[in-house]
């Protein structure tokens, strides 16, 4: 049997989230209405663009390099997560897959559901 390419070996890690560059944070979003509004809410601080395709809808931010920043751009999202009554968002951090609440709790994506 022949090796697996990282073509394969990432299609079967559904924790790991190669596609958006190493240096953003990807949120995904139920509509481009809602990544819309996302995007505005993060534009002024931390700019960003917004892709949509067959594997969804995302807002893409440049990860601060500071945790401090970090942290606040997580907590602006988590804000605007509570704000849109939404009780989680799935969102892509250095090549993982992660789950925000909306009381603050980020654990890893599920395993057992594919991330798009």
């Amino acid at each position: 049997m022949p090796p697996f390419d990282e073509f394969a070996r990432r299609r079967l890690d559904p924790m790991s989230s190669s596609r958006f560059p190493s240096d953003a944070a990807a949120f995904e979003m139920p509509s481009l209405q809602r990544a819309t509004h996302l995007f505005r809410a993060l534009q002024a601080r931390w700019g960003g663009w917004i892709e949509t395709g067959p594997d969804g809808t995302f807002v893409i931010v440049h990860t601060p390099e500071r945790i401090s920043e970090l942290d606040e751009l997580l907590g602006t999202v988590e804000n605007w997560v509570t704000q849109q009554t939404f009780f989680a968002v799935r969102f892509h951090l250095e090549g993982r897959v992660y789950i925000m609440q909306r009381d603050g709790f980020i654990g890893p994506a599920n395993r057992d559901h594919p991330a798009g």
